[in-house]
């Protein structure tokens, strides 16, 4: 496994980025160069070693420009080694958030949470959606909930996973006829993330100020002490709220990556560190 981190910055003229490119592509590690390409127009993504002499040139020449890059650090592991990982963050389609919405929108009860901005509440009862959301894609995240079609309920309990439950069901918000959906319910918390995993505070939103409920961004993978992990289930969650939704993390074990796989449900997985 390598580390690396990625500088990205969005703005400037194509010219600028350009010439940063084609200046330091030489740097970039044969594991990336790939994968971030640069596309004239696109936000332009550099995998660097940090604090070489191209990461440092890159870093000034885009504050020179009064640019504000951000760094995310990554982790590149090998055929072998994704096959001996323990544990993964898997990631699913969220079909709200074009929108810009989120379960509560469309009439789904929360209980327990903040009572300036909700973070942290236990829903009531079924989810409720539009159904033109859920029609494509057999799991998704109805911020802050995940679905899955009977389907993939049957191959979860038929492998006998642990840490989930399907108690409660998705519902069309006007009583419309709707393909039978469950909401995945994942119960068990994991511990803290290790101090090593870069989760940052970039800006505060006005609208968290009086609760402090602020978007931590998490800007690495995600990194624990294999000690903290020793109770982990199959299907868990993070203890952190993070990213601009400030929802928890779904961390499964290789057992739900292999099944997921092996039946093509179409979600993603990144390792996990276990330090």
């Amino acid at each position: 496994m390598k580390r690396i981190s990625t500088i990205c910055i969005v703005g400037g003229s194509d010219a600028f980025t350009t010439e940063l490119y084609n200046h330091v592509k030489h740097d970039i590690p044969k594991e990336w160069a790939k994968k971030y390409k640069y596309s004239v127009g696109g936000p332009l993504y550099l995998p660097l070693e940090e604090n070489s002499p191209s990461y440092q040139y890159v870093m000034d020449m885009a504050r020179n420009q009064d640019l504000h890059p951000r760094v995310f650090q990554m982790a590149h592991y090998t055929k072998s080694e994704i096959e001996r990982t323990e544990y993964f963050r898997m990631f699913v389609y969220g079909p709200l958030e074009l929108e810009g919405t989120s379960a509560f929108d469309y009439g789904t009860q929360y209980e327990g949470g903040c009572s300036h901005c909700g973070q942290g509440g236990k829903r009531v009862g079924d989810v409720l959606v539009d159904r033109k959301f859920v029609r494509k894609h057999k799991i998704g995240t109805l911020y802050p909930d995940i679905y899955v079609t009977n389907e993939i309920r049957r191959i979860i309990e038929s492998g006998e996973l642990t840490g989930v439950s399907f108690e409660h069901e998705v519902r069309d918000f006007k009583g419309r006829e709707i393909p039978k959906l469950y909401v995945m319910e994942i119960s068990n918390l994991l511990p803290p993330m290790s101090e090593s995993t870069w989760l940052k505070l970039e800006y505060e939103f006005p609208q968290y100020k009086a609760c402090g409920h602020q978007v931590i961004y998490l800007m690495s993978d995600i990194q624990y002490e294999k000690e903290k992990l020793d109770t982990a289930q199959d299907f868990n969650l993070t203890s952190e709220y993070v990213n601009n939704n400030r929802e928890r993390e779904i961390i499964v074990s290789s057992k739900v990556r292999k099944l997921f796989m092996q039946h093509k449900i179409h979600v993603g997985f990144t390792p996990v560190a276990l330090l």
